[in-house]
């Protein structure tokens, strides 16, 4: 009886440092301006950088251009120190994009690489991010 109390203790110890990792990304939260430089296999010339501005939060750090009209599902979401890596379905009227990256970041800056797929179409961008302030409401 006292091994499996200690064996279940020992989990919940883990499964609570697990969570406590989680939460200490180096991240502030708050505005970010994401700017995005996509590759796309098979173009003959290199596309202009994007950018966008989306509040990022200790609940959600994932950058999401909210201003696309879609709506967006985190399917896997993953912390390791400071670096966070996803996979994403969103949905919207042209149709299903779907994305994995990863962020890391670096209190009010980050860099990562997201690989896109939209129809049938590969994309990947390497993407930076830089917070501006505090969250618009």
């Amino acid at each position: 009886m006292k091994t499996q109390s200690a064996v279940a203790s020992l989990a919940l110890l883990v499964l609570l440092s697990s969570i406590s990792v989680a939460s200490e990304v180096n991240m502030n939260p708050g505005l970010w301006k994401w700017t995005a430089v996509m590759d796309m296999p098979g173009m003959p010339m290199q596309l202009p950088p994007t950018s966008y501005t989306t509040c990022i939060s200790e609940a959600d750090f994932v950058p999401k251009d909210s201003q696309l009209g879609q709506t967006c599902e985190t399917i896997d979401l993953k912390t390791e120190g400071d670096s966070v890596s996803w996979s994403i379905t969103c949905t919207q009227q042209a149709g299903v994009t779907k994305s994995q990256g990863n962020i890391t970041y670096h209190g009010d800056t980050a860099e990562g690489m997201i690989q896109v797929s939209v129809e049938g179409m590969q994309m990947s961008s390497k993407t930076t991010g830089m917070r501006l302030g505090p969250c618009k409401e």
